[in-house]
């Protein structure tokens, strides 16, 4: 089915946290649909930006939303996090309290509060995705930025190994860009009612496991660990996504894996290092 005509917009003409340039955008494009994905993201940088996150991901949607709310634009699809729960080793669901980590994930969870607020008192119909970890290949000359992935490959490729941080059966979740785009496109299909929030999940295993997959891929190194680090279980249940979206991931760990090997080392055929210097 075809969505019909999509706008995008990025940082460069659309600063979401200016509410008039917001209102300008969507009143020059009055759009049926609005998918709002315009974020800050990442536990670090959150823990050193707290303001410019909270600037973004949270006024960043009230303006959005208020925009919705005084062009008469009905439907929002807003991209959270299942960070917004925290950490646990059971599988969260929708109906799991909120108890951020972290400030991103933190504003992230005000950000849901504002559009469950604004479909109640105004009729906005929503849906909030909370997608795990979404991890692809990069198309140069975009950086990789908070992509455990790509490091792993990167350490394993160039030192031959590759250490884990804390306990190695921690588990998480990987999502292909790919699945999490179509869990938009049934999201905006399924025209639900007032606000509904899904959990998007695939691909869950534990970090040694994907160490091991990752040095197989490339083809060599070895995987060590440094128990005295700290980490946590993330995981979810997309059941509900699957029951009322129909939504099933369709890219495994081991596409992933291997996409973001074969992108990397065409980034390194095209640039290779001075002779003798290893990047780390």
């Amino acid at each position: 089915m075809s969505l019909g005509e999509v706008r995008g917009s990025d940082v460069e003409d659309l600063d979401v946290a200016r509410a008039p340039q917001v209102l300008a955008r969507l009143r020059a494009d009055r759009p049926d649909v609005v998918i709002h994905l315009a974020a800050l993201k990442g536990n670090a940088p959150s823990r050193q930006r707290p303001v410019a996150f909270f600037r973004v991901n949270a006024q960043g949607t009230l303006n959005l939303l208020e925009a919705c709310r005084r062009l008469g634009i009905s439907r929002v699809v807003f991209m959270s996090s299942v960070t917004v729960v925290g950490p646990g080793e059971t599988p969260a669901d929708e109906s799991s309290p909120i108890r951020p980590l972290h400030p991103y994930a933190a504003s992230k969870a005000a950000a849901e509060a504002l559009v469950h607020a604004y479909a109640r008192s105004y009729g906005i119909r929503a849906v909030i995705l909370r997608p795990n970890f979404i991890v692809g290949a990069i198309p140069p000359p975009h950086p990789y930025r908070d992509n455990l992935i790509y490091d792993f490959v990167a350490k394993v490729d160039r030192r031959g190994a590759l250490e884990l941080i804390g306990d190695p059966g921690f588990q998480r979740e990987w999502l292909h860009p790919s699945d999490i785009s179509r869990a938009v496109q049934l999201a905006v299909e399924a025209d639900l009612p007032d606000c509904e929030t899904f959990m998007l999940s695939a691909n869950r295993c534990t970090m040694w496991e994907l160490a091991e997959l990752i040095v197989r891929r490339v083809g060599c190194g070895r995987v060590t660990v440094d128990p005295a680090g700290a980490g946590f279980t993330l995981i979810s249940s997309s059941a509900k996504a699957h029951r009322l979206l129909g939504w099933q991931p369709r890219v495994t760990l081991e596409d992933i894996v291997a996409e973001i090997w074969e992108e990397y080392r065409s980034r390194c055929a095209a640039c290779p290092p001075p002779h003798g210097e290893v990047h780390d």
